[in-house]
This record gives C-alpha cells, sequence and structure tokens, in this order.
C-alpha cells in the first residue's frame, strides 16, 4: 500500500525501531532517520468516514473542515461534528487563510465568496467575486499584501473555465477587491498554467499550483507578489499584473529549465525533445488536483490519476509516496495535520494525519505516519498486505 521499499533503507528503519522498543519509556533514543518510502514518515490507513459528495478538506489549528455539495463543517480529528453551515449556493472551494482564523467558500451558484471564522463556523461576510466564471480551488497569500492599504491579505482563485488565476485583495470590511491574476493558460513557459487547479503557500510564502492539463502534469512554484511591470493585455476589466514563476532549489543551468520552477516531469537543462503527458514514475503526476503542504515545509500532492499522495521536500526533491487504486482512487483534496507531542519547539510530528477526498467513494480517508504511529502505540505499525 505504501508504495516500492528501498531494502538497504529497510535494514535501517529495522534497526532504529529496535532501538527504540529496547530503550524504555522513560529514554530518548536517537533513531535513524532515513528518507523516502521506507521512512519512518510513510503513511498507513488510519480511518475511513463516508460523507455525502464531499468535496475539499482543510485544516486550521488542528480541526478539519469539510466542503460538501451544499454544506461547510468544521470536525475534529476523529470526524466527530463540532460546527455546520448548510443550504450553501453551490460550493466548490474552500480554503482557510493563513491565521487560520477565516475559512473562505466560494459559491459558484451566487458567484460569491463568503467567510467564516473558523471557531465557529459563523457567518462574517460575503462578496461578488467579480469575474471569476468557474472557481475550483482558492488560497491565501500575503505577500505583496502591504501595498494595499487595508488589506488583509490576498485571495487566489483557479478557473479553469476563464483560463486564468484570479487575485483579489481581501479586506475584512470591504470584502474583495479584484487585483490582477497570477497566471493565464495561454502559453508554455512555467509561468503559464494550462489548467489551473489545486492551491496552496508553501514556508517560504510562495504560491504551488496544480496544473492539471494532461499534457503537463506540474505543480508550478510562484511568486505571488503582482508584477507591476507585467503589461501584457489580456482582454476585460482585470489589471495583468501577474506572478514570477519561482525556483524550488539553484537552477540546473541559464536560463533555468522549466524542470527548476516544477514538480513532475519537465524539460531538463538543454532538453529539446520533451513530450509531456501522464506518467507514474516516481516524482511524476497523472492530473494533480490539490497540493498542501506541512510545518517542516514538506508538499503533499494529490496525484488524482494515479491513485495516489506523492511527497516532496521543500525543495523540490521526492521524498515519498502512499495509496493505491485500493486506498486512495482518485484523490481530489487533502489536508496534513501537525500533531504537538510535547512542550518543546521540536516536540511536533509533522503531518501526523493526512486527510483525503475520495469522491468515487464518498468517503474521506485519514491515514498516520509511520513517526505517529510508533508514538502512540509504541511499537512499528503493521507491515503493508
Amino acid at each position: 500500500m505504501n508504495g516500492k521499499r528501498n531494502p538497504a533503507l529497510a535494514a535501517v528503519l529495522a534497526a532504529g525501531l529496535l532501538a527504540l522498543l529496547l530503550g524504555g519509556c522513560g529514554d530518548k533514543i536517537a533513531i535513524p532517520e532515513p528518507t523516502g518510502l521506507f521512512s519512518v514518515d510513510a503513511y498507513i490507513q488510519d480511518a475511513s468516514y463516508a460523507d455525502l459528495e464531499p468535496l475539499q478538506v482543510a485544516q486550521a489549528q488542528g480541526s478539519i473542515f469539510v466542503l460538501t455539495a451544499d454544506s461547510l463543517t468544521k470536525r475534529d480529528q476523529e470526524y466527530g461534528r463540532i460546527a455546520a453551515v448548510g443550504d450553501l449556493a453551490g460550493p466548490t472551494a474552500m480554503c482557510v487563510d493563513g491565521s487560520g482564523g477565516l475559512v473562505f467558500v466560494y459559491e459558484g451558484d451566487a458567484a460569491e465568496v463568503s467567510w467564516y471564522s473558523t471557531s465557529d463556523l459563523s457567518l462574517l461576510g460575503s462578496s461578488v467575486a467579480a469575474g471569476v466564471q468557474a472557481g475550483v480551488a482558492m488560497a491565501t497569500n500575503p505577500v505583496g499584501i502591504e501595498d494595499e492599504p487595508g488589506a488583509r491579505t490576498f485571495l487566489y482563485i483557479s478557473d479553469p473555465a476563464a483560463g486564468v488565476i484570479h487575485r483579489f485583495a481581501f479586506d475584512d470590511f470591504n470584502g474583495l477587491s479584484p487585483y490582477g491574476i497570477l497566471a493565464r493558460s495561454d502559453g508554455d513557459a512555467a509561468r503559464f498554467v494550462h489548467l489551473p487547479a489545486g492551491l496552496a503557500t508553501d514556508s517560504e510564502d510562495s504560491l504551488l499550483v496544480c496544473d492539471a492539463d494532461t499534457a503537463r502534469n506540474w505543480v508550478i512554484r510562484f511568486v505571488g507578489e503582482p508584477d507591476l511591470t507585467d503589461t501584457t493585455p489580456q482582454g476585460g476589466d482585470q489589471d495583468p499584473w501577474r506572478g514570477h514563476a519561482a525556483l524550488f532549489h539553484a537552477p540546473t543551468c541559464v536560463p533555468p529549465a522549466a524542470a527548476d520552477f516544477v514538480l513532475g516531469d519537465a524539460a531538463t537543462c538543454g532538453q529539446t525533445d520533451w513530450v509531456g503527458g501522464p506518467s507514474d514514475a516516481e516524482g511524476a503526476f497523472s492530473s494533480p488536483r490539490d497540493v498542501a503542504v506541512d510545518g517542516r515545509g514538506r508538499i503533499f500532492v494529490a496525484d488524482t490519476g494515479n491513485n495516489r499522495v506523492q511527497v516532496f521536500q521543500g525543495d523540490g526533491l521526492y521524498d515519498l509516496a502512499f495509496g493505491d487504486d485500493e486506498d486512495t482512487p482518485g484523490p481530489a483534496s487533502l489536508a496534513v495535520v501537525d500533531v504537538r507531542i510535547g512542550s518543546g519547539a521540536e516536540d511536533v510530528d509533522y503531518a501526523a494525519y493526512v486527510f483525503v477526498v475520495l469522491p468515487q467513494l464518498g468517503e474521506v480517508r485519514k491515514f498516520i505516519s509511520s513517526e505517529h504511529y510508533i508514538f502512540l502505540n509504541q511499537e512499528p505499525p503493521p507491515p503493508p498486505n
């Protein structure tokens, strides 16, 4: 279930787990930390929750927010209901702001964005989302907002019908104001997003954007700060002010190749014969639909067409994958939950849980990291079937 294993890393992990078990409850034993599919960060299914038409999931301050075809529900980590809002007007996208205090919902039938308090889901306001034709994903990002007095953050909305990712300045009192776009779809460089899908802000406040175009299958990294020098005509009443594609790591050549800006299979330095398409290779995707980031900066991607979740380090280096046709058929959305296990600054199990929306099954499944399983049970998890 957790993918292919590396025998050498398996031996290292086994030795580390044995040392942990022999050390006793009161001893803190240094455990070797292999990376990859046999690391202590591999994931196993922990629970499955039936829900009516689940669409997206997000997390804030340890709580889970689930968007369905007509409602928004706040749940605990055991999927117990805390609060709910019903009778939404065709909701299709949701996100939690960076402070964890607001949850935004795009309602397609009303062409509006509403925002709620994450504490009790009380409605705080709503605003017309000007120009949005079909919002499928949202994210907030504060980079550059100081140029818009009174605004709290930028709100980004992926809109494949319009072929753009919209940018709005968000003000608690005045709602949303159009503020150009992050990217549009009519070009071939990494600055363009052909089929915009999932969005997230990474650990360095850059934006991660899923491009679900089957000829690309990328997650592209952007600097969200509006490029005020960009005067590219795009029609309509929106200013362009696009974002810049941002490097994951030091460039491999000059100018940098597409692969330096994206996760997935892209043209590398000097490659002129690149042809895109779905791939089930390690680190490649088939229609990636969502992306999330844990507190350590790792990037989790819903690799929808490959029925799996892939995990990358913050610099884009492939780490591990989990799921298969049975455990994660068509994952559409995901949320990662960090769990504090002590009082020290380092006493956190990052991405201890990953919640994955499986619309084909009408379920949200929870996966637990092997690291957190060991912490809870003081023994290694059972081997995969």
